[in-house]
């Protein structure tokens, strides 16, 4: 038996028990979940509001998606990965290492792609690099809050030169 965890509104993350995923349809439909045909998820994963993982997805356990998440057809994540609200992963993602900071102010993702999410912005490496104190300034961060996420944006820049995710075409 596994145990998987849905935002349910006014209870927070709540655990359900079950042998297969189909005995959790009305679970899945009442928090708008939309899993495609033969995903499979690790044991305490946390699934947020309208998530929706494509056909064959697979999720290592202690896997958190934020709300509306969406991975495509094949996505494959790691052990204890955390992906923040509103992201997407592309068809056919193997991500077997990810990043995520909670921060001061928004949470930082990172999933071994040349990109990073700050709150609800997605760019590339080198867009944070670049623009990231105009970025800041737009969102209304603070001159301390501007140098901690560059900070995390180096980081994450340095990781991403050794890490590297493989698409399932390229294998």
């Amino acid at each position: 038996m596994k145990t998987i965890y849905l935002w349910v509104s006014d209870k927070g993350w709540t655990p359900f028990q079950y042998n297969e995923l189909s005995e959790l349809a009305a679970e899945f439909e009442a928090c708008n979940i939309k899993l495609g045909y033969g995903c499979e998820l690790g044991d305490w994963c946390k699934l947020g509001y309208g998530c929706k993982l494509g056909y064959g997805c697979k999720l290592g356990d202690g896997c958190e998606l934020g709300d509306w998440c969406k991975l495509g057809y094949g996505c494959k994540l790691g052990d204890w990965c955390k992906l923040g609200d509103g992201c997407e992963l592309g068809d056919g993602c193997d991500v077997p290492k990810s990043l995520f900071i909670s921060a001061s102010y928004h949470a930082v993702s990172y999933w071994g792609e040349d990109a990073i999410q700050i709150g609800c912005k997605r760019y590339t490496i080198s867009e944070w690099q670049k623009h990231f104190r105009k970025i800041g300034e737009a969102e209304g961060y603070s001159t301390e809050q501007i140098g901690e996420y560059k900070g995390y944006i180096d980081l994450i820049a340095t990781m991403h030169k050794t890490w590297k995710v493989e698409k399932a075409k390229d294998k």
